[in-house]
């Protein structure tokens, strides 16, 4: 059974690598369940690290080198203003911190929507992504890429790891200006459209519409004509800080779910390693430090949350380490769920050290990420 950090790494792959998702992943309780923790000691070791680490409540101070300056202290209300439907040139680098392109329309049923950028699981780039699937079930619905500067699109990944292979293109419509293409791939068993075109000179952008009502290729056509670019900064319900200089942010993920009640998730993902440095290298060792709108345990059956075992700040908290690893998710912080997750690049107790220097205004419940219209 899949453990919490592993469910976050399955989650995030397949939505980096713009994949059909698993059959057996839900993308809504992965995101609501604290989804950077792991390796949560038992026993004694942990008890006695929690006792050293807090003290009448307050977090041991003077634990974190020089930090950032803070991150996402923009207009949190999520507005953004409209672009025009390419980008003046290609990327040639991946700012995490903005966002270059947000979706103008989408087709009913759509359940979730999240944007990434940075360092992917395919490398530098952009993803835009809308789910139409219902929980639990296979993924259906609606992805965007944009790739950097003389980056080719990729073949799309099939379920059951047989590789696509082309079956040729066919014209369509012209999109900022120039035209695009649809290219067919086999292995697709649902109503499948891959549309490509220059966002912008020397940069690829594709949508692809997988399963869902209608035909696939109205439904991407009317999508990417729909699409917004820009270069707005990525607001986020809390600001960042306390994060040391020595890291580099290397991919920001934001989601968002609709239904009964908004649910969303804001991370940011931290390396010591330079940006030359190939893609694992720079995931080996991160921090992570990350917001999610607080969902009460009220279901037995589905708990939103792992058991705390300490409290931090007067708050319910789970905490756990081990090898150097420290896992730290803080409950209903003002209606906010607060993460930091530490693979060895933190001092002991550096997760606690974070945390303390993160201020959850009242207002950051109410934050929308503002990802679709």
């Amino acid at each position: 059974m899949l453990d919490e950090r592993e469910l976050a790494d399955l989650m995030r792959s397949e939505v980096e690598a713009a994949e059909t998702r698993s059959t057996v992943l839900d993308v809504d309780r992965a995101m609501t369940r604290g989804r950077r923790q792991r390796r949560y000691a038992q026993g004694g070791a942990a008890a006695l690290l929690v006792g050293a680490l807090v003290v009448g409540g307050m977090t041991a101070p003077n634990l974190l080198p020089p930090d950032h300056a803070p991150l996402g202290t923009g207009s949190a209300d999520g507005t953004s203003v409209e672009g025009a439907t390419g980008l003046p040139a290609a990327l040639t680098v991946v700012d995490p911190t903005v966002r270059h392109v947000r979706f103008g329309w989408l087709p009913d049923g759509v359940r979730a929507v999240q944007y990434q950028a940075g360092l992917l699981q395919s490398g530098p780039g952009v993803y835009l992504g809308a789910t139409t699937s219902a929980p639990g079930a296979r993924w259906r619905g609606v992805s965007v890429n944009l790739y950097p500067e003389g980056v080719e699109p990729s073949a799309p990944q099939r379920d059951d790891g047989v590789p696509a292979g082309p079956l040729g293109t066919s014209v369509g419509p012209d999109l900022n200006g120039r035209p695009s293409t649809f290219a067919r791939y086999s292995g697709a068993d649902q109503p499948e459209a891959i549309l490509r075109w220059r966002y912008a000179p020397g940069g690829w952008a594709q949508v692809r519409v997988f399963g869902g009502p209608g035909d696939a290729s109205d439904t991407a056509v009317r999508v990417a004509r729909a699409l917004r670019f820009g270069h707005d900064p990525v607001p986020l319900p809390v600001p960042v800080r306390g994060v040391p200089d020595t890291l580099r942010l290397i991919t920001l993920d934001v989601s968002e779910t609709r239904g009964d009640e908004l649910s969303w998730s804001a991370w940011t993902t931290w390396s010591p390693e330079p940006s030359g440095a190939a893609p694992a290298q720079q995931r080996a060792r991160t921090l992570s430090v990350g917001f999610s709108r607080h969902r009460p345990d009220t279901d037995p059956g589905d708990k939103a949350h792992p058991d705390p075992n300490t409290t931090v700040g007067g708050h319910p908290a789970r905490f756990g380490g081990q090898g150097g690893d420290e896992s730290l998710i803080v409950y209903d912080v003002n209606g906010v769920d607060v993460s930091v997750d530490d693979r060895g690049l933190l001092p002991a107790g550096g997760t606690r050290a974070l945390f303390g220097r993160l201020a959850v205004d009242p207002a950051a419940a109410r934050w929308i990420p503002h990802l679709h219209p």
